[in-house]
Protein backbone atom coordinates (compact mmCIF):
# COMPACT_ATOMS: atom_id res chain seq x y z
CA UNK A 1 0.00 0.00 0.00
CA UNK A 2 1.62 3.22 -1.19
CA UNK A 3 1.49 6.31 0.98
CA UNK A 4 1.88 8.50 -2.10
CA UNK A 5 0.13 8.31 -5.48
CA UNK A 6 1.61 6.09 -8.16
CA UNK A 7 1.22 7.30 -11.75
CA UNK A 8 2.10 5.43 -14.91
CA UNK A 9 5.12 7.66 -15.53
CA UNK A 10 6.63 6.64 -12.17
CA UNK A 11 5.77 2.95 -12.08
CA UNK A 12 9.02 1.77 -13.71
CA UNK A 13 11.15 3.46 -11.06
CA UNK A 14 8.86 2.01 -8.39
CA UNK A 15 9.23 -1.53 -9.76
CA UNK A 16 12.99 -1.26 -10.20
CA UNK A 17 13.53 0.03 -6.65
CA UNK A 18 11.15 -2.28 -4.81
CA UNK A 19 10.81 -5.25 -7.19
CA UNK A 20 7.56 -6.42 -5.58
CA UNK A 21 5.81 -9.73 -6.14
CA UNK A 22 3.01 -8.72 -8.52
CA UNK A 23 -0.17 -10.62 -9.31
CA UNK A 24 -1.87 -7.93 -11.39
CA UNK A 25 -1.80 -4.22 -12.20
CA UNK A 26 -4.86 -1.94 -12.36
CA UNK A 27 -4.35 1.36 -14.20
CA UNK A 28 -6.97 4.15 -14.15
CA UNK A 29 -7.20 7.50 -15.97
CA UNK A 30 -5.83 9.25 -12.88
CA UNK A 31 -2.50 7.49 -13.53
CA UNK A 32 -2.29 8.77 -17.11
CA UNK A 33 -0.98 12.09 -18.37
CA UNK A 34 -2.72 14.17 -21.06
CA UNK A 35 0.09 13.34 -23.50
CA UNK A 36 -0.88 10.31 -25.56
CA UNK A 37 2.63 9.48 -26.74
CA UNK A 38 4.01 9.72 -23.22
CA UNK A 39 1.38 7.28 -21.94
CA UNK A 40 2.17 4.87 -24.75
CA UNK A 41 5.89 5.05 -24.00
CA UNK A 42 5.35 4.53 -20.26
CA UNK A 43 3.08 1.55 -20.88
CA UNK A 44 5.56 0.07 -23.33
CA UNK A 45 8.36 0.43 -20.75
CA UNK A 46 6.20 -1.35 -18.16
CA UNK A 47 5.57 -4.25 -20.54
CA UNK A 48 9.28 -4.49 -21.38
CA UNK A 49 10.13 -4.67 -17.66
CA UNK A 50 7.59 -7.43 -17.07
CA UNK A 51 8.84 -9.46 -20.04
CA UNK A 52 12.50 -8.96 -19.09
CA UNK A 53 11.82 -10.11 -15.54
CA UNK A 54 9.78 -13.10 -16.76
CA UNK A 55 6.52 -11.83 -15.33
CA UNK A 56 4.43 -12.23 -18.46
CA UNK A 57 1.68 -13.91 -16.39
CA UNK A 58 0.94 -10.59 -14.66
CA UNK A 59 -2.35 -9.21 -15.95
CA UNK A 60 -2.65 -5.47 -16.71
CA UNK A 61 -6.16 -4.01 -16.69
CA UNK A 62 -6.68 -0.41 -17.83
CA UNK A 63 -9.94 1.15 -16.67
CA UNK A 64 -10.57 4.23 -18.82
CA UNK A 65 -13.34 6.52 -20.01
CA UNK A 66 -11.56 7.02 -23.39
CA UNK A 67 -13.27 4.75 -25.90
CA UNK A 68 -10.38 4.81 -28.39
CA UNK A 69 -7.63 3.52 -26.11
CA UNK A 70 -8.09 -0.08 -27.25
CA UNK A 71 -7.36 1.02 -30.83
CA UNK A 72 -4.43 3.24 -29.86
CA UNK A 73 -2.76 0.47 -27.86
CA UNK A 74 -3.83 -2.46 -30.02
CA UNK A 75 -0.28 -3.48 -30.96
CA UNK A 76 0.73 -3.45 -27.28
CA UNK A 77 -2.03 -5.94 -26.61
CA UNK A 78 -0.55 -8.20 -29.29
CA UNK A 79 2.87 -7.99 -27.64
CA UNK A 80 1.44 -8.58 -24.20
CA UNK A 81 -1.79 -10.67 -24.35
CA UNK A 82 -2.43 -10.15 -20.63
CA UNK A 83 -3.10 -6.44 -21.31
CA UNK A 84 -6.82 -5.64 -21.37
CA UNK A 85 -8.67 -2.32 -21.67
CA UNK A 86 -12.17 -1.74 -20.31
CA UNK A 87 -14.24 1.41 -20.83
CA UNK A 88 -16.75 3.14 -18.58
CA UNK A 89 -19.06 6.10 -19.24
CA UNK A 90 -19.18 7.83 -15.86
CA UNK A 91 -17.56 11.10 -14.84
CA UNK A 92 -15.33 9.18 -12.42
CA UNK A 93 -14.76 5.60 -11.28
CA UNK A 94 -17.34 4.49 -8.76
CA UNK A 95 -16.66 1.95 -5.97
CA UNK A 96 -18.72 -0.59 -7.92
CA UNK A 97 -16.48 -0.20 -10.98
CA UNK A 98 -13.41 -0.72 -8.81
CA UNK A 99 -15.00 -3.84 -7.33
CA UNK A 100 -15.81 -5.24 -10.78
CA UNK A 101 -12.26 -4.51 -11.99
CA UNK A 102 -10.71 -6.29 -9.02
CA UNK A 103 -13.03 -9.25 -9.49
CA UNK A 104 -11.98 -9.39 -13.14
CA UNK A 105 -8.32 -9.50 -12.11
CA UNK A 106 -9.09 -12.12 -9.46
CA UNK A 107 -10.73 -14.32 -12.10
CA UNK A 108 -7.37 -14.68 -13.84
CA UNK A 109 -6.16 -16.93 -11.01
CA UNK A 110 -8.34 -20.07 -11.28
CA UNK A 111 -6.10 -22.09 -9.02
CA UNK A 112 -6.54 -19.54 -6.24
CA UNK A 113 -10.28 -19.45 -6.74
CA UNK A 114 -10.44 -23.24 -6.82
CA UNK A 115 -8.45 -23.46 -3.62
CA UNK A 116 -10.79 -20.98 -2.00
CA UNK A 117 -13.81 -22.98 -3.15
CA UNK A 118 -12.36 -26.24 -1.74
CA UNK A 119 -11.71 -24.51 1.54
CA UNK A 120 -15.27 -23.22 1.60
CA UNK A 121 -16.65 -26.69 0.80
CA UNK A 122 -14.73 -28.20 3.71
CA UNK A 123 -15.90 -25.48 6.02
CA UNK A 124 -19.48 -25.98 4.92
CA UNK A 125 -19.21 -29.74 5.50
CA UNK A 126 -17.88 -29.15 9.00
CA UNK A 127 -20.73 -26.77 9.73
CA UNK A 128 -23.24 -29.36 8.53
CA UNK A 129 -21.66 -32.10 10.66
CA UNK A 130 -21.69 -29.90 13.72
CA UNK A 131 -25.02 -29.69 15.53
CA UNK A 132 -26.39 -26.23 15.93
CA UNK A 133 -26.67 -24.66 19.35
CA UNK A 134 -30.01 -23.66 20.85
CA UNK A 135 -28.67 -20.09 21.08
CA UNK A 136 -27.92 -19.94 17.34
CA UNK A 137 -31.52 -19.05 16.60
CA UNK A 138 -31.08 -15.77 18.48
CA UNK A 139 -27.99 -14.68 16.53
CA UNK A 140 -28.57 -11.90 13.99
CA UNK A 141 -28.76 -13.09 10.41
CA UNK A 142 -26.05 -11.90 8.03
CA UNK A 143 -27.30 -9.22 5.67
CA UNK A 144 -26.57 -9.40 1.97
CA UNK A 145 -23.90 -6.87 0.97
CA UNK A 146 -25.43 -3.69 -0.44
CA UNK A 147 -24.11 -1.96 -3.53
CA UNK A 148 -22.02 1.09 -2.76
CA UNK A 149 -23.49 4.27 -4.19
CA UNK A 150 -22.83 8.00 -3.96
CA UNK A 151 -24.80 9.37 -1.04
CA UNK A 152 -25.37 12.97 -2.15
CA UNK A 153 -27.59 13.95 -5.05
CA UNK A 154 -25.02 16.27 -6.64
CA UNK A 155 -22.38 13.54 -6.89
CA UNK A 156 -24.88 11.07 -8.32
CA UNK A 157 -25.98 13.58 -10.96
CA UNK A 158 -22.41 14.51 -11.92
CA UNK A 159 -21.50 10.81 -12.11
CA UNK A 160 -24.10 10.43 -14.87
CA UNK A 161 -22.20 12.82 -17.14
CA UNK A 162 -20.24 10.93 -19.76
CA UNK A 163 -16.46 11.19 -19.78
CA UNK A 164 -16.69 11.52 -23.54
CA UNK A 165 -18.25 14.99 -23.42
CA UNK A 166 -16.63 18.09 -24.84
CA UNK A 167 -18.30 21.33 -23.78
CA UNK A 168 -17.31 24.95 -24.45
CA UNK A 169 -18.67 27.33 -21.82
CA UNK A 170 -18.04 31.08 -21.65
CA UNK A 171 -18.35 32.79 -18.27
CA UNK A 172 -19.35 36.38 -18.95
CA UNK A 173 -20.87 39.49 -17.39
CA UNK A 174 -19.90 43.11 -16.82
CA UNK A 175 -16.47 43.74 -15.30
CA UNK A 176 -16.29 43.36 -11.53
CA UNK A 177 -19.25 41.00 -11.14
CA UNK A 178 -17.19 37.90 -10.32
CA UNK A 179 -16.43 36.42 -13.76
CA UNK A 180 -12.91 35.20 -12.98
CA UNK A 181 -13.79 33.87 -9.53
CA UNK A 182 -16.66 31.90 -11.06
CA UNK A 183 -14.46 30.59 -13.87
CA UNK A 184 -11.72 29.46 -11.50
CA UNK A 185 -14.04 27.68 -9.09
CA UNK A 186 -16.19 25.99 -11.75
CA UNK A 187 -12.99 24.80 -13.45
CA UNK A 188 -11.52 23.56 -10.17
CA UNK A 189 -14.73 21.72 -9.28
CA UNK A 190 -14.88 20.10 -12.74
CA UNK A 191 -11.23 19.06 -12.44
CA UNK A 192 -11.88 17.64 -8.98
CA UNK A 193 -14.76 15.63 -10.42
CA UNK A 194 -12.44 14.00 -12.95
CA UNK A 195 -12.96 16.11 -16.10
CA UNK A 196 -10.06 17.33 -18.22
CA UNK A 197 -10.39 21.12 -18.11
CA UNK A 198 -8.67 24.09 -19.69
CA UNK A 199 -9.24 27.73 -18.76
CA UNK A 200 -8.75 30.24 -21.56
CA UNK A 201 -8.43 33.73 -20.04
CA UNK A 202 -9.46 36.09 -22.83
CA UNK A 203 -9.55 39.11 -20.50
CA UNK A 204 -6.13 40.53 -21.36
CA UNK A 205 -6.98 43.89 -19.79
CA UNK A 206 -7.13 42.60 -16.19
CA UNK A 207 -5.50 39.11 -16.51
CA UNK A 208 -7.03 38.20 -13.14
CA UNK A 209 -6.16 34.50 -13.34
CA UNK A 210 -2.65 35.53 -12.25
CA UNK A 211 -4.11 36.43 -8.84
CA UNK A 212 -5.77 33.06 -8.35
CA UNK A 213 -2.88 30.84 -9.48
CA UNK A 214 0.43 31.99 -8.00
CA UNK A 215 2.26 29.09 -9.68
CA UNK A 216 1.25 30.47 -13.06
CA UNK A 217 2.10 34.04 -12.09
CA UNK A 218 5.55 33.09 -10.75
CA UNK A 219 6.29 31.06 -13.85
CA UNK A 220 5.39 33.96 -16.16
CA UNK A 221 8.10 36.07 -14.51
CA UNK A 222 10.89 33.68 -15.48
CA UNK A 223 9.53 31.90 -18.56
CA UNK A 224 8.76 34.11 -21.55
CA UNK A 225 6.87 31.31 -23.31
CA UNK A 226 4.44 30.93 -20.41
CA UNK A 227 4.25 34.71 -20.08
CA UNK A 228 2.81 34.69 -23.62
CA UNK A 229 0.82 31.48 -23.10
CA UNK A 230 -2.50 32.75 -24.50
CA UNK A 231 -0.94 34.24 -27.66
CA UNK A 232 1.18 31.12 -28.26
CA UNK A 233 -1.87 28.88 -27.78
CA UNK A 234 -3.92 30.95 -30.24
CA UNK A 235 -1.02 30.91 -32.69
CA UNK A 236 -0.36 27.16 -32.43
CA UNK A 237 -3.53 25.45 -31.17
CA UNK A 238 -2.14 22.02 -32.12
CA UNK A 239 0.52 22.49 -29.40
CA UNK A 240 -1.95 23.60 -26.72
CA UNK A 241 -0.73 21.00 -24.20
CA UNK A 242 2.71 22.62 -24.20
CA UNK A 243 1.79 26.26 -24.80
CA UNK A 244 -0.82 26.22 -22.02
CA UNK A 245 0.34 26.07 -18.39
CA UNK A 246 -0.30 22.76 -16.62
CA UNK A 247 -1.67 23.87 -13.25
CA UNK A 248 -2.21 20.43 -11.72
CA UNK A 249 -3.53 17.00 -12.60
CA UNK A 250 -6.20 17.57 -15.28
CA UNK A 251 -6.39 21.38 -15.14
CA UNK A 252 -4.67 23.72 -17.62
CA UNK A 253 -4.55 27.49 -18.18
CA UNK A 254 -3.89 29.63 -21.23
CA UNK A 255 -3.50 33.28 -20.24
CA UNK A 256 -1.06 36.18 -20.25
CA UNK A 257 1.41 37.24 -17.60
CA UNK A 258 1.22 40.80 -16.34
CA UNK A 259 4.47 41.77 -18.08
CA UNK A 260 3.48 40.63 -21.58
CA UNK A 261 3.06 43.59 -23.92
CA UNK A 262 3.50 43.08 -27.64
CA UNK A 263 0.83 44.99 -29.62
CA UNK A 264 1.83 43.39 -32.93
CA UNK A 265 1.41 39.84 -31.65
CA UNK A 266 -1.87 40.72 -29.96
CA UNK A 267 -3.18 42.30 -33.17
CA UNK A 268 -2.09 39.27 -35.20
CA UNK A 269 -3.32 36.40 -32.99
CA UNK A 270 -5.86 37.82 -30.53
CA UNK A 271 -8.66 37.59 -33.10
CA UNK A 272 -12.01 35.91 -33.54
CA UNK A 273 -10.80 33.59 -36.31
CA UNK A 274 -7.86 32.38 -34.20
CA UNK A 275 -10.18 31.70 -31.27
CA UNK A 276 -12.50 29.69 -33.54
CA UNK A 277 -9.55 27.55 -34.66
CA UNK A 278 -8.43 27.01 -31.08
CA UNK A 279 -11.88 26.01 -29.82
CA UNK A 280 -12.31 23.51 -32.65
CA UNK A 281 -9.09 21.76 -31.66
CA UNK A 282 -9.63 21.93 -27.91
CA UNK A 283 -12.86 19.94 -28.31
CA UNK A 284 -10.74 16.90 -29.18
CA UNK A 285 -8.54 17.20 -26.09
CA UNK A 286 -10.65 18.45 -23.19
CA UNK A 287 -14.00 17.65 -21.59
CA UNK A 288 -14.58 21.26 -20.57
CA UNK A 289 -13.21 24.44 -22.15
CA UNK A 290 -13.96 27.45 -19.94
CA UNK A 291 -13.58 30.95 -21.37
CA UNK A 292 -13.15 33.98 -19.12
CA UNK A 293 -14.88 36.33 -21.55
CA UNK A 294 -16.35 39.63 -20.23
CA UNK A 295 -19.30 41.19 -22.08
CA UNK A 296 -17.21 44.01 -23.52
CA UNK A 297 -15.19 41.45 -25.53
CA UNK A 298 -18.11 39.64 -27.16
CA UNK A 299 -18.23 41.92 -30.19
CA UNK A 300 -14.51 41.46 -30.85
CA UNK A 301 -15.00 37.68 -30.85
CA UNK A 302 -18.49 37.57 -32.36
CA UNK A 303 -17.49 34.95 -34.98
CA UNK A 304 -16.66 32.56 -32.13
CA UNK A 305 -20.04 32.94 -30.39
CA UNK A 306 -21.65 30.24 -32.52
CA UNK A 307 -18.97 27.77 -31.36
CA UNK A 308 -19.76 28.30 -27.68
CA UNK A 309 -22.23 25.76 -26.29
CA UNK A 310 -23.47 27.85 -23.38
CA UNK A 311 -22.84 31.07 -21.47
CA UNK A 312 -22.78 31.50 -17.72
CA UNK A 313 -24.07 35.06 -17.35
CA UNK A 314 -22.88 36.48 -14.01
CA UNK A 315 -25.28 39.01 -12.44
CA UNK A 316 -25.31 40.06 -8.75
CA UNK A 317 -28.80 40.34 -7.23
CA UNK A 318 -29.23 44.10 -7.25
CA UNK A 319 -31.03 46.29 -9.77
CA UNK A 320 -27.90 48.28 -10.65
CA UNK A 321 -26.09 45.07 -11.66
CA UNK A 322 -29.01 43.92 -13.83
CA UNK A 323 -29.23 47.29 -15.62
CA UNK A 324 -25.43 47.45 -16.06
CA UNK A 325 -25.46 43.99 -17.63
CA UNK A 326 -28.17 44.92 -20.11
CA UNK A 327 -26.44 48.21 -20.93
CA UNK A 328 -23.18 46.32 -21.65
CA UNK A 329 -25.02 43.87 -23.91
CA UNK A 330 -26.74 46.68 -25.80
CA UNK A 331 -23.49 48.60 -26.32
CA UNK A 332 -21.51 45.52 -27.38
CA UNK A 333 -23.74 43.35 -29.58
CA UNK A 334 -26.15 43.80 -32.47
CA UNK A 335 -29.73 42.48 -32.15
CA UNK A 336 -28.94 39.10 -33.73
CA UNK A 337 -26.01 38.34 -31.43
CA UNK A 338 -27.92 39.71 -28.45
CA UNK A 339 -30.71 37.21 -29.11
CA UNK A 340 -28.14 34.43 -29.49
CA UNK A 341 -26.50 35.30 -26.17
CA UNK A 342 -29.93 35.42 -24.52
CA UNK A 343 -30.93 31.97 -25.84
CA UNK A 344 -27.63 30.32 -24.86
CA UNK A 345 -27.25 31.86 -21.39
CA UNK A 346 -27.92 30.60 -17.89
CA UNK A 347 -27.83 33.10 -15.06
CA UNK A 348 -25.24 32.75 -12.30
CA UNK A 349 -26.15 35.07 -9.44
CA UNK A 350 -22.78 36.14 -8.08
CA UNK A 351 -22.10 37.98 -4.82
CA UNK A 352 -25.56 36.91 -3.72
CA UNK A 353 -26.92 39.03 -0.87
CA UNK A 354 -29.87 37.46 0.97
CA UNK A 355 -30.80 40.91 2.34
CA UNK A 356 -31.12 42.52 -1.07
CA UNK A 357 -34.73 43.38 -1.93
CA UNK A 358 -36.71 44.38 -5.00
CA UNK A 359 -40.17 45.92 -4.68
CA UNK A 360 -40.26 44.96 -1.00
CA UNK A 361 -39.43 41.27 -1.54
CA UNK A 362 -36.17 39.33 -1.29
CA UNK A 363 -34.29 39.61 -4.57
CA UNK A 364 -34.12 35.87 -5.28
CA UNK A 365 -32.09 34.41 -8.22
CA UNK A 366 -35.19 33.63 -10.31
CA UNK A 367 -36.25 37.27 -9.98
CA UNK A 368 -32.88 38.41 -11.30
CA UNK A 369 -33.40 36.36 -14.45
CA UNK A 370 -37.03 37.47 -14.79
CA UNK A 371 -36.15 41.19 -14.64
CA UNK A 372 -33.24 40.80 -17.05
CA UNK A 373 -35.58 39.29 -19.66
CA UNK A 374 -38.65 41.42 -18.91
CA UNK A 375 -38.32 43.56 -22.04
CA UNK A 376 -35.94 46.22 -20.76
CA UNK A 377 -33.80 45.24 -23.74
CA UNK A 378 -35.74 44.57 -26.96
CA UNK A 379 -33.78 41.52 -28.16
CA UNK A 380 -33.28 40.07 -24.69
CA UNK A 381 -36.66 38.62 -23.74
CA UNK A 382 -36.12 34.85 -23.89
CA UNK A 383 -36.48 33.27 -20.42
CA UNK A 384 -33.15 32.13 -18.94
CA UNK A 385 -32.71 29.33 -16.42
CA UNK A 386 -30.72 30.02 -13.27
CA UNK A 387 -27.56 27.89 -13.02
CA UNK A 388 -27.15 28.78 -9.36
CA UNK A 389 -26.06 31.46 -6.94
CA UNK A 390 -22.93 32.07 -4.87
CA UNK A 391 -23.09 33.97 -1.60
CA UNK A 392 -20.37 36.52 -1.01
CA UNK A 393 -18.20 36.31 2.10
CA UNK A 394 -14.65 37.10 3.19
CA UNK A 395 -13.38 33.78 1.79
CA UNK A 396 -13.37 35.38 -1.66
CA UNK A 397 -10.37 37.46 -0.62
CA UNK A 398 -8.78 34.53 1.21
CA UNK A 399 -8.71 32.33 -1.89
CA UNK A 400 -6.46 34.87 -3.60
CA UNK A 401 -4.13 35.17 -0.60
CA UNK A 402 -3.88 31.41 -0.03
CA UNK A 403 -3.95 30.30 -3.69
CA UNK A 404 -6.72 27.82 -2.79
CA UNK A 405 -10.04 28.11 -4.70
CA UNK A 406 -13.16 28.14 -2.54
CA UNK A 407 -14.31 24.71 -3.72
CA UNK A 408 -11.36 23.19 -1.85
CA UNK A 409 -11.85 25.03 1.43
CA UNK A 410 -15.56 25.78 1.84
CA UNK A 411 -18.23 23.07 1.71
CA UNK A 412 -21.06 25.50 0.98
CA UNK A 413 -19.24 26.99 -1.98
CA UNK A 414 -18.15 23.55 -3.15
CA UNK A 415 -21.83 22.58 -3.33
CA UNK A 416 -22.80 25.89 -4.97
CA UNK A 417 -20.20 25.69 -7.74
CA UNK A 418 -20.87 21.97 -8.18
CA UNK A 419 -24.52 22.72 -8.91
CA UNK A 420 -23.53 25.52 -11.29
CA UNK A 421 -21.22 23.08 -13.11
CA UNK A 422 -24.05 20.56 -13.37
CA UNK A 423 -26.45 23.13 -14.84
CA UNK A 424 -23.87 24.41 -17.34
CA UNK A 425 -23.26 20.84 -18.50
CA UNK A 426 -26.93 19.95 -18.88
CA UNK A 427 -27.51 18.02 -22.07
CA UNK A 428 -24.00 16.50 -21.96
CA UNK A 429 -24.86 13.18 -20.34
Amino acid sequence: MNESELVLGGILEFLQNINPSIDSILITDDALSLRMEQNRSDLNNLINWLLYNQKSNVKILILTRHIRKDKEWENLSYRYPNLQIKNYEYIRITPVLFQEALEHLYDTKPQLKQHSRLHDDKSNQKSIDRKGSFLDRFKPKLKAPTELQATDTLTRELDKISRGISRIVAITGHSGCGITSTTINVASEASKRGLNVIIVDMDIEYRSTNMYFSSFHERTKRDEDINASLIRTLARPQDCLTTAFHLKENLWLAGLGYSFSDPKLIEQFYTSSKLVGLLSLLRNKFNLILLDLPLNLLDRFREALIHIDSFGLCIPNNLYAVLSTLRNVEETLNKENTAYLNAKSKVIVTKYNDRSRFQGEIFVPDKVSAIATSGLLESFTYGMKVAGHVSYDTDFDTQIETDVPLVYSNKDHERAYGNILLRLLEGSS
